[in-house]
């Protein structure tokens, strides 16, 4: 009886061979890991560039060549969204858009929203920007007060 309650008591006890894992399943995981790290670098180069264009208003040190982007400002006036670069003034994605047209492409430009300015309209200004043949558009919020002159 004694040989049977020891053999019961090493039944449930794993044996060094039932412990080990198997090698196809590590190398798997660390293949997936490998690739994880492939794919999210690939992914940080796009986002690089992404965050280029967007300007924090700013001056950056070093910054001293070739075009400043135009800034067109956002606000609301007597209900309506009115778009100013310059001492110009536009209301409307269609008259936004004739009014860009005529300025040059390269430099970009920056659309300054007040904090009063629904999203249709600043998502109607920035389309505007494209029909105008803006490649480079970029948004910075609630500094269309600042930008204006008021």
């Amino acid at each position: 009886m004694r040989v049977t309650a020891a053999a019961r008591k090493d039944a449930h006890l794993l044996q060094l061979s039932e412990m080990r894992l198997p090698l196809i399943a590590f190398i798997d995981v660390i293949l997936f890991i490998l690739m994880y790290f492939l794919l999210a670098g690939s992914i940080d180069a796009e986002e690089r560039e992404l965050a280029a264009a967007i300007g924090s208003g700013s001056p950056v040190s070093g910054d001293s060549g070739g075009f400043t982007p135009q800034v067109l400002a956002l606000a609301l006036e007597g209900g309506a969204e009115v778009a100013r670069i310059g001492t110009r003034s536009a209301r409307g994605r269609v008259a936004i858009a004739e009014m860009l047209r005529g300025l040059p492409k390269e430099p970009g430009i920056v659309l300054r929203a007040s904090d009063d300015v629904s999203v249709a309209g600043v998502a109607a200004a920035m389309q505007a920007c494209r029909d105008a043949g803006f490649e480079r558009v970029a948004y910075q919020p609630g500094r269309a007060a600042a930008a204006s002159g008021r």
